[in-house]
């Protein structure tokens, strides 16, 4: 079958070759690889790309030397935590992106159109959550640094198409390929590696839930998954289940929204401290102001039906929604 290239990857074609930055004729390749038609016409063509693609980055990393460290390989969190959108191609990351945050990603039919992170901050309640969109997995094509900011990241939504009957296969693939570089998807993760095998918090996120066959590929799916992970669907056309995706997003996170207040004042309800959970009234006091830890006698505790004022001493338990006032002497 003959491979019918249209005349844009020719352009590209020309674009590598007059090329001499390594970064630069990685990102041409994938270009190539974009605008190709997918047929058997083009399967050797296609692994070839993919081949040159492994060798510049290998070439990108042996040039690094010592200091290997990519730009991208740290996203500084903001708001209340980090998630990374890891998903196959086309997988709808993009998307979420754009719906759910104030950032802009483009959204393409063809594979690999996310070629760098685009970082966008999620509304929830009174908080903000990041949202980082990260190009996809793929076997010998993506990079180090992609996987370098998994590892670092609070929670990984592992994002699978439901518009694709080979839903088994695309989330073994996915894990397949955050094993071999030592990131283990749980239930509950660390925050921070703690050794050479990152264990992350997951949420499995089934998107295009609208799509024929979306609920019979769910429904194997939640079948086949790996322990019990959090999970959950989303459409967009209508919307549909973004209010559940984000409240169990917070869930994953593990934290929980302390506010103050002082002696006879309101308490500000507005702007929250966020503490991981089981953190107790010492943690909130330290994270306020290291000298009001120092100097606290006590605190007095707003919350739950069993608190009206409470007091309690530094050891005490904060529980999500709590407003605290500090004692000291």
């Amino acid at each position: 079958m003959p491979a019918n290239l249209p005349p844009d990857y020719y352009a590209a074609e020309r674009r590598f070759r007059a090329a001499t930055d390594i970064q630069e004729k990685i990102e041409i390749l994938r270009d190539m690889l974009a605008i190709m038609p997918k047929h058997k016409g083009t399967d050797h063509l296609q692994g070839d790309l993919k081949r040159k693609i492994a060798k510049l980055n290998s070439e990108a990393q042996k040039k690094k030397g010592a200091n290997r460290q990519s730009a991208f390989d740290h996203i500084p969190v903001e708001g209340a935590g980090q998630a990374v959108l890891v998903g196959l191609p086309n997988s709808g990351k993009s998307s979420i992106i754009n719906y759910l945050t104030h950032a802009h990603t483009d959204v393409a039919d063809f594979p690999f159109s996310t070629y760098k992170p685009v970082c966008g901050m999620m509304p929830f309640q009174d908080i903000q959550v990041q949202l980082v969109d990260l190009p996809p997995i793929a076997e010998n094509i993506t990079e180090s640094w992609v996987y370098n900011i998994i590892r670092l990241a609070d929670v990984i939504i592992l994002t699978i198409d439901l518009s694709d009957d080979k839903i088994i296969e695309q989330i073994l693939r996915l894990k397949q390929g955050l094993s071999d570089h030592h990131i283990q998807i749980v239930i509950r993760g660390e925050r921070r590696p703690q050794g050479p095998v990152a264990r992350k918090t997951t949420l499995l996120l089934g998107t295009k839930s609208d799509s024929p066959g979306a609920l019979k590929n769910w429904n194997r799916c939640i079948e086949n998954l790996p322990g019990s992970i959090a999970h959950t669907k989303i459409s967009f056309n209508p919307n549909d289940g973004l209010d559940k995706f984000r409240q169990i997003l917070f869930r994953c996170l593990h934290i929980v929204r302390v506010y103050t207040k002082t002696p006879g004042k309101e308490a500000d309800m507005e702007r929250p401290y966020i503490l991981v959970k089981n953190a107790n009234v010492w943690d909130a006091a330290s994270v306020i102001h290291k000298e009001l830890a120092d100097h606290m006698i006590y605190a007095r505790i707003w919350g739950s039906e069993k608190y009206d004022g409470q007091r309690v001493n530094r050891d005490h338990i904060l529980e999500d929604g709590d407003i605290l006032e500090i004692h000291t002497k």
